[in-house]
């Protein structure tokens, strides 16, 4: 699952380098906002089973200009015996050029099983935005939540968040912690891998 993430990360960030073109570009110091988060997906009842995937690519901006872009706070709920939730989110920054500004948000996602012998699993990449000519990058992948809960219930979570690029003289921040993983009851379990890195 995190492999097919990558992969299509990769592509992703292809994709957001071509769209550096006049023909696509913000005038100067535009605003370019993404809004790709907020999903709700839910699923009530014995053995129900919720998956949801949601991707969110950035777009440009020119001249001081501002690319905000919000692909979380999702949230993913299975509900009853035997249910399992299972989410998928990526999101991918844009590009500033010109002491612009680039904002990437992908975490705060949800993702919930409830009952007995329930099963969660949550699966978060945030890759940071551009920002050419002394911009400025921040990038925030953390604060996820993934909890399974019930006698025999399982919790699984993996969150990668990696930072974007600030051009000379820039800043390139990035916050990828403050993950909350939790299965509840008896013979439950949880497990949890976060990786943060700055490029």
């Amino acid at each position: 699952m995190r492999c097919t993430l990558l992969a299509g990360f990769a592509a992703l960030a292809t994709l957001a380098a071509v769209a550096v073109s006049p023909a696509h570009a913000q005038q100067a110091g535009g605003i370019s906002i993404t809004h790709g988060g907020g999903n709700t997906n839910v699923a009530s009842g014995a053995f129900s089973q919720a998956g949801q995937s949601a991707t969110t690519l950035g777009g440009s901006a020119i001249g001081r200009g501002h690319v905000i872009t919000n692909g979380g706070g999702n949230t993913n709920v299975a509900a009853g015996r035997f249910s399992m939730a299972g989410q998928d989110t990526t999101t991918i920054g844009g590009t500033a050029v010109g002491r612009g500004r680039v904002i990437t948000s992908g975490g705060g996602n949800t993702n919930l099983a409830s009952g007995f012998a329930s099963t969660a699993t949550q699966s978060t990449l945030t890759a940071g935005g551009t920002a050419f000519g002394h911009g400025t990058s921040l990038t925030s992948g953390g604060m996820n939540t993934n909890v399974a809960a019930g006698k025999f219930s399982t919790a699984d979570q993996q969150v990668v968040t990696l930072g974007g690029t600030a051009g000379r003289g820039g800043l390139s921040a990035v916050s990828g912690g403050a993950n909350k993983n939790a299965a509840l009851g008896f013979g439950s379990s949880a497990s949890q891998q976060v990786f943060t890195g700055g490029q």
